[in-house]
């Protein structure tokens, strides 16, 4: 499982990111420069191991409660090395007291923002629960469904997730700290909005699946019937598919809001999220990494669907263009 954001900013926020070693206290957090992003140069240590065989790691605590804050340390690399090479001599116990008498020391210098810290661990649960709801780690594999084959489809479980991950979004209680951060939120929210209400136009339910009607099979032999249906299905597929590319653009700067606010190493490992589209005729699959260029980057990138139908022919990558009334109620139309 890991250790969870928000873990990690617990440990680093309450221990002033600095090593818990009371003859050390060094800053563990290399400042940004001009042309590079900040360094963390600490380790969250295990008090009891994470393997049963490393030091102190027989224990009957699970593995999971391994991974928690009461079972972390912050240490520099150097004092990382000494413990676990003298076990005898930083014992769980006295693991736990240098921690807590570091925490206790911090909260009295100077440097200490109680609501800071707070605001910083609230964020940090929003992230965690955001990128649960979205299948973050498996991004790639349920969007290449909503991309593939030109019949854009969702597992009834993750379209329920997504569907709830609005409900979740909308009901935040936000401490009005970080506003990009929290326009990015905002930003996710409409273009999750925009593609569930599309998505939706034309979808039926076939056993754990929402899928795409193919609406232009009729009965009637109407070849002109037909070719107007075919391209009102292909539109819907482009608008469909071109949605679920400005998902994963603000997802992406979602992420790197997350980096810039809570925490630099936020997904560093992982990277990017990428998606891929087909199979094609060839039977070959493109992947692609979309995100916001340049300009793009601002406080809300995403217009709304009316504007995004024309504009969307100008991102990184898209797959239709124009603009259609038939996906707004008149009174929208009407201004």
């Amino acid at each position: 499982m890991g250790i969870s954001l928000k873990t990690h900013k617990i440990l680093w926020g309450r221990s002033g990111g600095r090593c818990s070693i009371p003859n050390c206290r060094k800053l563990l957090v290399v400042d940004e420069t001009e042309t590079d992003d900040p360094s963390l140069i600490g380790e969250e240590a295990h008090i009891v191991a994470r393997e049963p065989n490393d030091p102190r790691g027989k224990s009957p605590l699970s593995p999971e409660k391994r991974d928690k804050y009461n079972n972390l340390i912050l240490l520099c690399r150097n004092h990382h090395k000494i413990v676990d090479d003298q076990e005898n001599e930083y014992t769980v116990e006295r693991l736990h007291e240098i921690k807590n008498n570091h925490i206790e020391w911090f909260k009295k210098t100077a440097e200490y923002d109680e609501k800071k810290q707070l605001d910083d661990e609230i964020y940090a649960t929003y992230i965690e629960k955001w990128g649960q709801l979205c299948n973050l780690n498996t991004w790639n594999n349920w969007s290449s469904f909503v991309l593939g084959s030109g019949q854009p489809k969702m597992l009834t479980l993750t379209y329920k997730q997504l569907q709830k991950l609005i409900e979740y979004i909308l009901s935040r209680i936000w401490p009005h700290r970080y506003k990009e951060l929290e326009s990015s939120f905002t930003n996710f929210r409409l273009v999750l909005s925009d593609l569930f209400n599309t998505f939706s136009k034309y979808m039926i339910q076939t056993g754990e699946w929402f899928l795409t009607e193919k609406f232009y099979k009729i009965q009637e032999h109407d070849n002109k019937r037909y070719h107007e249906l075919s391209q009102k299905y292909d539109y819907h597929v482009d608008l469909v598919e071109d949605l679920m590319l400005e998902l994963t653009r603000v997802a992406n700067y979602l992420c790197d809001q997350a980096r810039k606010s809570i925490s630099p190493s936020f997904r560093l490992k992982e990277g990017s999220l990428l998606v891929s589209s087909g199979p094609y005729m060839d039977l070959t699959v493109v992947t692609m990494r979309v995100e916001y260029r340049n300009e793009e980057r601002t406080e809300y990138p995403y217009p709304g669907l009316e504007k995004f139908m024309t504009l969307r022919k100008s991102r990184d990558k898209h797959f239709g263009e124009g603009f259609n009334p038939d996906y707004f109620p008149p009174s929208d139309l009407l201004g």
